[in-house]
């Protein structure tokens, strides 16, 4: 069946000439319509369940709304970004000229150059927000400074560091938080995701049956049209002859002229439901110059009655309906909002830890004198090479010259107003939050309760107007033989034959109030994709 529903919409796609061989309009040939895809011409036969296929990979409306998680899945990929370890480096060269006005120094003018650089990582670990850097340090020192005896000194060190919050920024961290509530925030856009869809669904529905109805308003109006102008004929032959007077023959062209107006406005109607429909199951294919008819495969008169449980039902909103799933996320991610600033609040405590090598190398300087220092070597023998080696020598050092720091750090703003504050107003936003929700839970059983009264009203509307319609079209039977015996008029007549066409598009009305009044009751439930076997993960891959 799928698969003649797609043959048929892929030659309603097609490009067919008018029945009427008329060439296509100046817009048309000059690319006037909106896109270049091909015109909608044709018929379409098209099931329910097939518009409703059709629509979900179509309708424009679906497809915005696709973006919503993936976009707040990316958000929350960025928020773990926070915690990406940094690679980061600093290399600078340094050249000063300090004056001295110690006697110790030949000069006086010091120069010094150096060239040194930093790097390593750094970064934050998930959860506690410990902070953590792995550094290493590097430089080649000149001067001319009669108290160095190296140069170019050479030096090296690595080191460790770890900070860890004791109080402030302890789990309830900004980065940690914005984790928390962006995966909040992907999970209630998939939500509203899923509310889209289910009210496209609806919508589908909706425009489905409406559709068959105004078909059905329009039949009855031509055939209501037909009635009135083989009436007028009777009425003329009747005059002709001399049974009936001019008053009744004008009194049924009046007739006619009405049933012509009514058949016009059931027609527009009629056109109007069909863009409607085409709009939601081939939304991105209708142009200006479409000419598509869909033509309804499923009836509404196909219909068994049953009862509605409304705790059942409520039971089932509560489970299922992504509104209040969307609202309780919410909730969530005010609560996560308000444990942050709660720990905001805080002192900031920090414990830090850290620990590292150094080493040192170089050569002698030209000119040092290890004797003219303040504590020359034992019997001074003169110059001595203090050298130590080029910069792989600095690493020798490393077992010998730890390095290692603990300590604590505290602030706190005095007074502290702005955590304060933040915090009263994040549990303003909870409490509106929880309200909310509460509005929503009551909305849903005040939906559900409307939806099951609406369903059993159109249950009886069809008993009520299935009646209603024998009894017209007895009336009018009857109000023919009395026309034929000379006992009626055709105004009689044409008030009966209007009675009819009430009654018949009183019980179209009852149908589609039917169908429309399940589909709502579905929608209220949130039953209505797992009733009609739509899985959600399919939906929601970007077509």
């Amino acid at each position: 069946m799928m698969l003649e529903r797609i043959l048929a919409l892929a030659l309603a796609l097609a490009w067919i000439p008018l029945a009427s061989g008329a060439a296509p309009d100046a817009a048309a040939q000059a690319g006037g319509d909106l896109g270049s895809g091909p015109l909608l011409h044709g018929k379409l036969a098209l099931s329910l369940a097939d518009a409703i296929s059709m629509g979900l990979e179509n309708n424009l409306d679906v497809q915005v709304q696709r973006y919503a998680p993936l976009i707040a899945g990316f958000d929350e990929k960025i928020a773990w970004g926070s915690f990406d370890p940094q690679l980061f480096a600093e290399l600078a060269y340094v050249s000063t000229k300090s004056p001295t006005s110690s006697g110790f120094e030949d000069e006086s003018v010091i120069v010094s150059r150096e060239t040194a650089g930093f790097g390593g990582f750094r970064g934050m670990f998930p959860l506690l927000g410990t902070e953590y850097a792995a550094e290493f340090d590097g430089g080649r020192y000149l001067t001319d400074s009669t108290w160095e005896s190296l140069s170019p000194k050479l030096r090296s060190s690595w080191s460790l560091r770890l900070t860890q919050p004791l109080l402030k920024d302890l789990i309830w961290n900004d980065p940690w938080t914005q984790v928390k509530t962006t995966r909040v925030l992907h999970e209630a856009s998939l939500e509203e995701f899923r509310r889209a869809v289910m009210d496209t669904v609806r919508d589908i529905e909706s425009a489905y049956w409406t559709l068959i109805a105004q078909e059905e308003r329009y039949r009855v109006a031509r055939k209501s049209v037909e009635t009135a102008r083989a009436l007028l004929d009777q009425t003329r032959t009747q005059h002709e002859v001399g049974v009936v007077s001019k008053v009744e023959v004008t009194e049924a062209e009046a007739g006619l002229a009405r049933r012509e107006f009514d058949r016009i406005v059931a027609e527009n109607q009629y056109r109007n439901q069909l863009d409607v429909l085409i709009d939601l199951v081939l939304g991105p294919h209708l142009r200006a110059a479409s000419t598509l008819e869909i033509e309804p495969t499923d009836r509404p008169d196909d219909y068994v009655q049953y009862e509605v449980d409304l705790e059942s039902a409520v039971a089932l909103a509560f489970d299922n309906r992504p509104e209040l799933a969307a609202a309780r996320d919410e909730v969530e991610r005010q609560t996560i909002q308000l444990k942050f600033a709660s720990n905001q609040r805080l002192p900031e405590l920090d414990s830090v830890l850290s620990f590292g090598r150094m080493g040192l190398a170089g050569s002698q300087r030209n000119g040092y004198d290890p004797c003219n220092t303040f504590n020359p070597p034992p019997g001074c023998p003169g110059p001595v090479d203090v050298s130590q080696g080029d910069f792989g020598n600095t690493f020798d050092d490393y077992k010998d010259a730890p390095a290692f720091t603990a300590g604590m750090r505290f602030g706190i703003p005095i007074p502290n107003t702005a955590a304060r504050k933040r915090h009263s107003r994040t549990q303003m936003e909870l409490r509106r939050a929880e309200s909310q929700l509460r509005r929503q839970e009551q909305r849903v059983i005040l939906e559900v309760r409307e939806a099951a009264r609406n369903l059993e009203a159109s249950q009886e509307g069809i008993e009520s107007a299935s009646r209603a319609l024998t009894s017209a079209e007895e009336q009018l039977r009857a109000e023919r033989i009395r026309l034929e015996y000379g006992e009626s008029t055709p105004f009689d007549v044409l008030q009966r034959e209007e009675q009819l066409v009430q009654a018949e598009t009183g019980l179209i009305d009852a149908y589609r109030a039917y169908r429309v009044s399940a589909s709502q009751l579905d929608r209220f439930q949130g039953t209505i994709l797992r009733n009609r076997n739509i899985k959600i993960d399919q939906v929601s891959a970007l077509r």
